[in-house]
Order: C-alpha cells, then sequence, then structure tokens
C-alpha cells in the first residue's frame, strides 16, 4: 500500500489550521471532581495482539456479477477451511453489510447440506453440521449479496474509504470517467464483497470467476485460465491463483481498458490503463521487468508469483495496492509524455513490486508490525534509484523522506512497532513509511550489504508463505551476521523517536590531536539514549582516513592523533542516520566538504549550511557559484536560490548562465528555478522573450512557472495568457490559472472555475477550492457568489475525502466572514449617507441592501452548521468542534 504522503502532510496541517479558527471549550474541574479522577481505578493499558487463530483459511472460489445500477454484487463463494488445532463445530466469518441468501457445507456428492446461522451485519456465525478436527477441512457455501454503497461511511488519512468494492460513473453520468468496478481489501475491507476471515495473519489459495458484459476487460489475482461466453451476451473470466495469500490481498478490477503486454523471463507482465493512455504504457511502466529481476538478483528469491500486472483505476481511494500479481494504482500515474518529464510515478511501481516479496510472499502477522511491510516498500525506492539512477539520485530520495518523517512527527512521534493505536489505519503513517525504510537504511550501512542481502534472503527463505513479527527480522540478521542486535531492534524498531546530535571541534596544535565531542541533546524523558555506531572520516594532506566511532554516552569527546591540522572532519561519513543534528564546523569546513566529500549529502549540506549568509567574491560565493554546475540536479537547484549575493554583484557572469539553465538544463526543476531567479534578481526588458519562451517549453512545470513570472510582471498579459491556458488539461496549469483568477479575475472567469473545480477530484481540489473560495469571496455578482456557495456545501457535505471536506467548509467560512466585511461597509455606508442628509430613498436602498446580506450571511451560517452537524467521520468532526 502506498499513501500519498504529500497529501497526509497537506491535510494534517490543514486540520491543525482549521482546528485554530474553531472555538475551544474549557472545563474546570472542581476540587471534589479532581478527588473522584484520582480515585478511578488504572486500567490496562490497550493492547493490540495478533488475531487468534480458530480457524485456518485453505482456499476461497468466488463466483460474482453485478448490478451496475444498484451497486451490487451477487456473489457464491466456497470457503475451504480447517481448525487451527481446537476442535470445534461453529465457525465465524467476516461480511459486512450483505444480504445472506444461503448457507450451506458442501458434502464430498456435491451436495449442499444447509446449516443454522446468524448475521448481525459485521459477522456471520454458522453452526457447523458436526465438530471438526484440525486436521479435517470444511467447504462452506454462502450466496449472498454485496452493497457496499449502503455501507456506512468509514475511511482513514491513509485509505480514505473502507467500503471493500466501488463502482465508478455506472450510469455514465460523467462523459469523461469511464466505468468501472474495483476493490481494495486492505486493511480489512474485502469483507464487504465476499465472506472471509479478516486478518493478515490468514492465508488462501484462490479461484475468482467474473461475469461481465463482453465490452469490459477484467483482472484479478494469479492467471486467467479461461475466458467463456454466455447464452445472455456476457462473458465469465475464470481467474486462478495457486499460491496462498492474505485475503485482504485479493482483488477485482472491471474496466474497458486497453491492456499492453510484457514480459519477465516466463511470467506475464502486463499494463492495464485507459485507451488515450495506451500509447504511453511502456514509458510508465517499461522498467518493470527491469526492476523485476534487479530486486530478484538481490534478494537472491526469484519472483514468486505466477504474473505480474498493474491497473490504473479511476477515484482510488489511496495511493497504490500491492495485490498479489495485480496491483493497483491511482490515476494520476497516467501521464503524457510532458507531464512525465516534471515528475513520475517510478516510486509507486517499485514500492508495490517489492511488496509482493515483502508483505505477500512474507507478511506481518498484525497491523502493529505493519512497517515488516511497508517499511521494507518504502526502502525499494531507495534501492531502485540506486541501482538505476545512482547514489545521488537514491541519497535525494532518502533524505527527502527523512524530512517528510520529521516534519509529519513534531506534534507525536510514536514507536515504529506499536501495539496501543486506536485505529489499526493509523499505523500507515510517515512512522511506518519512512522512518521504516530509513531504519532499514542504517542496519543496511552497519551491517554491511553483503550481510544486509543474505539476512534478508534468509528471512524470506525461512517465512515464505508464512507471516512475520519484527523478532523474525531481527534472528535472521543475527543468523547471518553472528552478532546479537537486541539493541538496535529495541531502540529503533520497538522504541520511538530519533536522535539529536550536538558535534563540537577543537584542535590541540601541541599535541596534534583533534577532538571531537558529541552530546545527544534529545529529551531523554521522552527519548532513548541511543548506543549509535558511526564512520568518521578525516581529511589530512590531500589523504582520507577512515574511523569507527560508537556513541553510547549523554556526552562523549573522541580524540585523533594526525600529522596536522585536517582540513574535514566528516562525522557521520556515509551520511545514513536519522536524526537532527547540529554541527558546528566552520564554513570553511563545509566549503571544503563540498569540494572533496563524495555524496550528494555531503554537499547538499554544504550549500544548506552556507545559505545565503557570505560576501561577493569570497570562497563560500565561489563554491555557490560552481553548485551552478553541479552533477546532480538539486544541488544544482539549491545553488540557483542561494545564488543572490553573488548574482546582484557579479550580473556580467551570473546571468548568462542562469540564462543558459533556464533553456538548456536537462531537468525541468532546474529551468524553473533559474527562471524564478533570473525574475528576481533581474528586472531587465531583455528577459520577457525568456519568460514567453518558456511557455512553449516541453515541461508543464516550466510553462506554469513562466506564466506566474509574467503576471506578477504585467497583470494584463497575464490575463491574456489565462485565457489561452484554459484549454491546457495539466494540473498545475490549470491550478496556476487558477490562482490568478482568485486574485484578478472577474465575471467572466467564473465558468472556468467551476469547470476546473468540476473536473478534478481527489485530494487535488483542495488547491482549488482555495483559489475559488478567494475568486467568490471579491466578486459582486450575486448569481457567481449564491451558485459558488452551494458548490461548496456540496462538496463539503458529499466529497469521498475528509480534508476536500473540510477545505469546503473551510472556504465556507471565509464566505461567511466576506458577508461580515460587507455587512460593515453597509453599515458605514448608511451611516455616511445619514451624515450627508441623503435622502430617505437612499438610506432606505443601503438598510435594504444590508438585510438582504444579513440574510445571506444567516443563512450560510445554517448551512455550515448543518454540514458539520451530519459529518460523520470522527477527526473531521474533533476538528470541527475545536477539540
Amino acid at each position: 500500500m502506498l499513501m500519498n504522503i504529500r497529501f497526509l502532510i497537506t491535510g494534517f496541517f490543514f486540520l491543525s489550521v482549521l482546528a485554530c479558527h474553531t472555538s475551544k471549550k474549557s472545563t474546570n474541574v472542581s476540587e471534589p471532581e479532581k478527588k473522584d479522577v484520582a480515585e478511578q481505578q488504572v486500567e490496562r493499558k490497550t493492547y493490540r495482539d495478533s488475531y487468534t487463530l480458530i480457524h485456518d483459511l485453505v482456499h476461497t472460489k468466488l463466483e460474482v456479477k453485478f448490478d451496475w445500477q444498484k451497486k451490487y454484487l451477487y456473489g457464491k463463494a466456497s470457503i475451504r477451511l480447517h481448525p487451527h488445532f481446537y476442535t470445534t463445530d461453529s465457525l465465524t466469518l467476516n461480511a459486512r453489510g450483505m444480504d445472506i441468501h444461503e448457507v450451506s457445507v458442501i458434502q464430498q456428492n456435491e451436495k449442499h447440506r444447509p446449516l443454522n446461522f446468524s448475521y448481525d451485519s459485521l459477522r456471520i456465525r454458522i453452526k457447523l453440521d458436526k465438530e471438526y478436527k484440525r486436521d479435517e477441512d470444511v467447504v462452506v457455501y454462502v450466496d449472498y449479496t454485496s452493497k457496499p454503497e449502503e455501507l456506512p461511511e468509514g475511511g482513514s488519512s491513509a485509505i480514505t474509504k473502507n467500503k471493500g468494492l466501488y463502482f465508478i460513473n455506472t450510469d455514465g453520468a460523467d462523459p469523461e470517467k469511464p466505468k468501472e468496478i474495483w476493490s481494495q481489501g486492505e486493511t480489512e475491507s474485502n469483507s464487504a464483497w465476499f465472506p472471509t476471515i479478516e486478518g493478515p495473519n490468514q492465508r488462501m489459495t484462490q479461484e475468482v470467476y467474473i461475469t461481465v458484459d463482453t465490452v469490459y476487460k477484467t483482472l484479478s489475482n494469479g492467471l486467467l485460465i479461461t475466458s467463456s461466453g454466455n447464452h445472455d451476451g456476457t462473458r465469465t473470466d475464470y481467474w486462478k491463483q495457486s499460491l496462498p495469500a492474505a485475503p485482504y490481498l485479493t482483488m477485482i478490477a472491471v474496466g474497458d481498458y486497453a491492456i499492453v503486454k510484457d514480459r519477465w523471463r516466463n511470467i506475464e507482465v502486463n499494463y492495464y490503463v485507459e485507451h488515450d493512455y495506451e500509447k504511453y504504457a511502456r514509458m510508465i511502466f517499461g522498467h518493470t521487468p527491469e526492476m523485476i529481476g534487479f530486486f530478484s538478483d538481490q534478494l537472491g528469491v526469484p519472483f514468486p508469483w505466477e504474473k505480474f500486472s498493474q491497473v490504473v483505476v479511476r477515484d482510488f481511494v489511496s495511493g497504490a495496492m500491492e495485490n498479489t500479481t495485480a496491483v493497483v494504482h491511482r490515476e494520476a500515474l497516467q501521464q503524457n509524455y510532458r507531464e512525465y518529464i516534471d515528475d513520475n510515478f517510478e516510486d509507486y511501481i517499485s514500492h508495490e513490486l517489492f511488496h509482493h516479496w515483502f508483505g505477500d510472499l512474507v507478511t506481518c502477522e498484525s497491523w502493529p508490525n505493519i512497517t515488516l511491510n511497508e517499511g521494507f516498500a518504502n526502502y525499494s525506492e531507495y534501492l531502485w534509484r540506486e541501482h538505476k539512477f545512482g547514489r545521488d539520485d537514491a541519497d535525494y530520495h532518502n533524505h527527502h523522506d527523512q524530512l517528510t518523517y520529521l516534519q509529519s512527527t513534531q506534534m507525536n512521534d510514536p514507536d515504529l512497532i506499536r501495539f496501543d493505536y486506536d485505529d489499526r489505519e493509523e499505523m500507515y503513517d510517515a512512522v511506518s513509511y519512512h522512518k521504516g525504510g530509513r531504519v532499514l537504511h542504517m542496519l543496511r550501512k552497519y551491517v554491511g550489504d553483503e550481510a544486509f542481502f543474505a539476512s534478508l534472503h534468509e528471512y524470506l527463505e525461512q517465512h515464505a508463505f508464512y507471516t512475520v513479527e519484527i523478532h523474525d527480522l531481527r534472528l535472521a540478521f543475527e543468523k547471518v551476521t553472528g552478532e546479537d542486535l537486541n539493541w538496535f531492534f529495541n531502540e529503533w524498531f520497538l522504541n520511538h523517536g530519533r536522535p539529536a546530535l550536538k558535534m563540537d571541534y577543537t584542535w590541540n596544535d601541541s599535541l596534534k590531536t583533534e577532538y571531537l565531542t558529541i552530546e545527544q541533546t534529545q529529551n531523554l524523558q521522552k527519548n532513548p539514549l541511543y548506543k549509535i555506531p558511526l564512520l568518521v572520516d578525516l581529511y589530512v594532506n590531500g589523504k582520507t582516513e577512515r574511523k569507527k566511532i560508537i556513541i553510547e554516552k549523554t556526552k562523549e569527546a573522541f580524540s585523533f592523533t594526525l600529522p596536522s591540522k585536517p582540513d574535514l572532519v566528516n562525522v557521520d561519513a556515509e551520511k545514513m542516520l536519522l536524526c537532527t543534528k547540529a554541527d558546528n564546523k566552520p564554513k570553511e569546513d563545509f566549503i571544503f566538504q563540498y569540494y572533496h566529500a563524495p555524496l550528494y549529502l555531503d554537499r547538499s549540506e554544504a550549500i544548506s549550511k552556507i545559505g545565503n549568509d557570505y560576501e561577493a567574491n569570497t570562497a563560500a560565493s565561489k563554491m555557490m557559484e560552481d553548485a551552478l554546475g553541479d552533477q546532480f540536479w538539486s544541488i544544482r537547484s539549491a545553488a540557483i536560490r542561494n545564488i543572490g549575493v553573488t548574482a546582484k554583484k557579479n550580473k556580467d557572469r551570473i546571468k548568462p548562465k542562469l540564462l543558459d539553465m533556464a533553456t538548456t538544463d536537462s531537468v525541468s526543476r532546474v529551468r524553473i528555478a533559474a527562471l524564478k531567479a533570473l525574475a528576481k534578481y533581474y528586472q531587465d526588458d531583455d528577459l520577457l522573450p525568456v519568460y514567453e519562451n518558456a511557455l512553449n517549453d516541453s515541461s508543464y512545470a516550466v510553462m506554469t512557472g513562466a506564466f506566474k513570472i509574467i503576471c506578477e510582471k504585467d497583470k494584463n498579459k497575464g490575463m491574456e495568457l489565462a485565457k489561452k491556458l484554459e484549454q491546457q488539461k495539466d494540473r498545475d496549469v490549470m491550478f496556476a490559472v487558477a490562482s490568478f483568477y482568485a486574485q484578478e479575475g472577474k465575471e467572466e472567469n467564473n465558468a472556468f472555475l467551476v469547470s476546473a473545480l468540476a473536473g478534478i477530484k481527489g485530494y487535488e481540489r483542495y488547491s482549488l477550492i482555495s483559489s475559488y473560495s478567494k475568486y467568490l469571496v471579491k466578486t459582486e455578482d450575486e448569481k457567481i457568489l449564491q451558485e459558488g456557495i452551494d458548490k461548496l456545501a456540496d462538496i463539503g457535505r458529499h466529497a469521498g475525502s475528509r480534508y476536500t471536506r473540510g477545505a469546503a467548509v473551510s472556504a465556507l467560512n471565509d464566505l461567511a466572514n466576506g458577508f461580515e466585511n460587507r455587512i460593515e461597509k453597509s453599515r458605514k455606508k448608511i451611516e455616511e449617507l445619514k451624515s450627508a442628509q441623503a435622502s430617505s430613498n437612499q438610506v432606505l436602498t443601503e438598510e435594504g441592501r444590508q438585510n438582504k446580506i444579513i440574510r445571506q450571511r444567516d443563512d450560510l451560517k445554517n448551512t455550515i452548521a448543518e454540514i458539520k452537524k451530519n459529518e460523520k467521520d470522527k477527526k473531521l468532526l474533533k476538528t470541527y468542534n475545536g477539540q
């Protein structure tokens, strides 16, 4: 499962801001009340243990067909299972919101013997025909109707809905959207469309028969065995997966897809996309066979499943999902060539593919251990980038993930493996993903590459097609390395937080000794004192010597006898440690580090440390200018952002370099940065054609950046361009035009904003809602304003994402405040009219206008109150209530 982490972080801060704008209630506790609280019994802390295994699933056979209009699935499930250990004559199946028509046992003669059962809309409790022992299989048959659209609203930040099965545009009302049906099982949502035993510690093989109209293609786990026409004009596709996987990994997808076929060795590798993107499918997914080969070789475990397909669906409820042999991606993966230039989704592909070893082949036995699935999948992104694009690219990604983890845990930084969550989907966060990946990277750097991958091989071989917990991973590493690694796993996997280091340096010339003092400054009341093995590189007289140190105390000093004062002491020479740090080296050491230390993070650290705090024509300014030509694009971009001092003092030298970068750099993000720098530092008229030419750049992002620059310099020109750019379908261009109209738009621009808001779905609407509300606040057209309020209210009531609904309510609050401003302006105008002894008709007219605005405000406030009252999402309700 891949979350959209940018969305989660944006949403987190949005809810924080929204909460700040709501009133908070405080309650004073009296002395007697305090006494009562003190006398309350201490309750046992919540512990989310692994689910008790009463039965073991063996095999599930499903026969499904659909009523597209009612959004029903008609299903027949044959479930083979046996008692896990104890003899039993009863069985409980998870089945959410279904109509159950028959429950029976399938006897050896294939006849059905009805069974007594009860059903409470969540579970089917079945009385079996006899007692079964652990070596006796029973096949239970359930005839049912699944009605996912009638289920109560649920979901989380990571997986926005939990209906299990989704019917998309079934009435064809949206001509821009295909008709589709697809499923999403993780964490425990598949029981909304077939009866099963939910839980990551179950495994089963499966057969799925899907009956559809012949216009549609289907996809499910395993291999397509047969595809047979029926007398009623439908077709039944028979999919079979012969290898056991957890029930949450079962999937189906139905749609009018183009199928682009590929291979890895003798295994099918197929890409299911909408027909408009068929010609781009190999561009988007084309590295997949190479990825399969790389991961197979690196792990020493060949790809273990029958096939590998990927399908892109509309309105997906998360980032992507690693269903065995049939990965589901959200629609953003469908890109044309220009979109692909700016940002692609290769990390999604590697992430979901790697799950086929970590998560599918070997599965966490409980949700507290989810980082054994997601931490590994996250780290696969690093491994693939390192292999395909080099270490600079991988380290850039690694650092970005580290910053994401640090940013998202400012308020709360829980244990990586934790058993005390309120909701299991809370585990799908930057701790399980980004921290989990960074901890694996540290483990790799500690034991070394050979031992790391040998340990992963041992772990996979020992636990293939089975479940694991964190200690299984530790034991595999200990078996390979021979070292007790409890200290590492206890500190990093079974604890929370991260170290904060302060590093100071002193050279004693008489003793020819360099002293390095490292202090752990994290709050030790809330975080552990870490054992930290580190590598230190000493640069002396053109040579580099590597030393190993171990930090185990709050403050420790290390000494190095050297022939002369070192040019650089580079602590954490591999730049692998997950931490925050205050590195108190002098600037000249960081400048030396930029030129001589080998890694991307060495150079990035130097650029960041120098920043724009330097004088022109110094060693620091030369470093920044040289960094404009760095081998890695992110360093070039960082240098552009910090080139201001040199750019102003050395225009004749820097301006041509920025011009060249703006037009010829191979990376669009660098071209954008260069354009922005030119606009910021130089007001020359000869730059206008540069910005105008950038509107024709192959990159949408560069086009958008140029448009924004032109708008800032010439609003009339910006309006001209905005009207032309309305025809572009790229979302960044659309957002830029909407943002411009929010500030400068007139009544005639409303149609574009309404169309954009209707056309963009999911979290992307967040930005559009903000632009739209700003536009509405300043419009004088009452019809446009009321229609806008109605549209935002509809989004606030019905949008699938809590963040989108919250954004709409926030926008409505802004409009309510706008009415307050209009009322105040009207009040002042009435006072002015009265002071000027204007006619009574003039005063009455303005008073009537004011009363109308008051009614509009009150109606809007009532609408907001009604939306909040009917909101079902608990987290959003807490935000609304200021709790």
